[in-house]
């Protein structure tokens, strides 16, 4: 192999040429290991959700006749969060996307994920202080960022709200929330969270930011602590959500 060869191949490991997910040429698209298509092919939700946790229902006609109709679930057992709601649903290039900013880590997906998921929310409310799930300092270590915090500042840049990143701690490690159930992920999360400073957020309304909401413990928990210290509102906004 000569010297061009070899300068080619080692760039391409370093600096992907094909897109992720449809692995056709990434091209100009100015997004780090995505075409321009597959970027766009991002699955936004869309239709009826239930007006607490955001959940897509089944039926257009869901809430036609019952506006503030909430799903089984939160009827049952109402989650400590007022609303909770995501920019896209986590499936196909979406789903790649963050796998390869969480996992590989591809941190400079952070901002243009940041920015294709404040272009898809609006609130009802403008909140007073954004907040992003932290992680434990072990795993903090391990993953060198926190992939919350990332999203989290690209929102609050878009829609110029101020941020606190480190008021809300994880007080314990966790097991990895995708490693289990949706009860057992309520235990896991289970008083590992905790409010350093309570005046910073007295009578406040707090943007929950992070990158996946699958049953919504991890935010139901945060939510929890949230209020206990004083926030008057908490609502939870994440880059996907699951269709579970």
């Amino acid at each position: 192999m000569d010297i061009i060869s070899f300068l080619s191949t080692i760039l391409d490991v370093l600096i992907p040429s094909s897109c992720a997910y449809c692995r056709s040429p990434v091209g100009g698209s100015g997004i780090p290991r995505f075409c321009r298509q597959c970027w766009s092919d991002f699955a936004p939700v869309k239709g009826q959700i239930c007006p607490r946790c955001g959940k897509p229902f089944g039926s257009p006609e869901a809430l036609t006749n019952s506006p503030d109709h909430e799903c089984l679930t939160c009827r049952k057992v109402p989650p400590y969060f007022d609303q909770a709601f995501a920019a896209g649903l986590f499936e196909g290039p979406l789903r790649e996307a963050i796998h390869l900013y969480k996992y590989r880590p591809v941190r400079a997906l952070g901002k243009p994920l940041a920015t294709w998921m404040a272009g898809q929310v609006s609130f009802d409310a403008r909140p007073e202080l954004v907040m992003p799930v932290p992680l434990h300092r072990k795993r903090l270590k391990r993953r060198g960022f926190n992939q919350a915090l990332l999203l989290a500042s690209g929102i609050t840049r878009h829609f110029d709200l101020p941020l606190s990143y480190d008021n809300l701690v994880r007080t314990r490690s966790t097991r990895p929330q995708v490693e289990l159930s949706g009860e057992e992920r309520t235990v896991n999360v289970k008083g590992a969270f905790n409010i350093l400073r309570p005046g910073e957020i007295g009578n406040k309304g707090i943007l929950l930011i992070d990158d996946v909401f699958t049953t919504g413990a991890t935010m139901n928990e945060c939510a929890r602590v949230l209020k206990g210290a004083g926030a008057r509102s908490v609502v939870a906004l994440t880059l996907a959500r699951t269709a579970e």
